[in-house]
This record gives C-alpha cells, structure tokens and sequence, in this order.
C-alpha cells in the first residue's frame, strides 16, 4: 500500500526531486485514501520537510542513506498495520511521529 512510495524513490535516483515526487505522489494517494490520508499526509510531510531541509544544498551519500532508511522503516511499519483497526494504526502514526519529532530535537 504505502511501498510504491519507496519504489518511486528508488526510480528517481533517491535524491531531493525523488523526495518532491515521493511527497506529491503520497498527497495525491490520502485524496484517493482516505482510510489511510493520515498516514500518506505524514509521509508526504516527511519527504516534503527532506527536501525543504536540503534543497540547494550539498548533501553526502551518508545522508541520503540514512533519509532512505529511516524513510523505508516507517513505510514497513504502516503496511504491516495497514489493514489493523484504526485504533491500531493510529498508535503507529503516534509512535512514528514522536520517534521523528525526538529525533529532530
């Protein structure tokens, strides 16, 4: 469900414009989802904020690696609970978003 994300990334060359198509693609998807929109919008949010960070900047391979793993790791985390309760789900999304919020401070 959220792994095309990944896939579009990938396909783009994991730089800042992959992250600027990554962030469209998943708005467009929490229009088309809206079961999920919570989920795609803080997928959206965070490669959006990636690339408003590092935009017309240098940025190391370490960087981008990091970004992409950190990326990957809460996609795997929303499709393994993609199709819990919402209860379930937003527990996720809660946990996803403080862990980022922690890790920005």
């Amino acid at each position: 469900m959220f792994t095309f994300l990944l896939d579009l990334i990938t396909e783009k060359g994991r730089g800042i414009h992959a992250y600027s198509a990554a962030a469209k693609a998943a708005f467009e998807r929490a229009l088309t989802e809206p079961e999920h929109a919570a989920a795609f919008y803080f997928l959206a949010t965070s490669a959006e904020n990636f690339v408003d960070l590092h935009e017309r900047q240098p940025l190391s391979s370490e960087a981008l690696e990091r970004n992409f793993n950190a990326f990957q790791a809460d996609i795997q985390a929303l499709e393994k609970v993609a199709q819990d309760s919402p209860e379930k789900r937003l527990s996720v999304l809660n946990t996803m978003v403080k862990t980022r919020i922690a890790q920005s401070r």
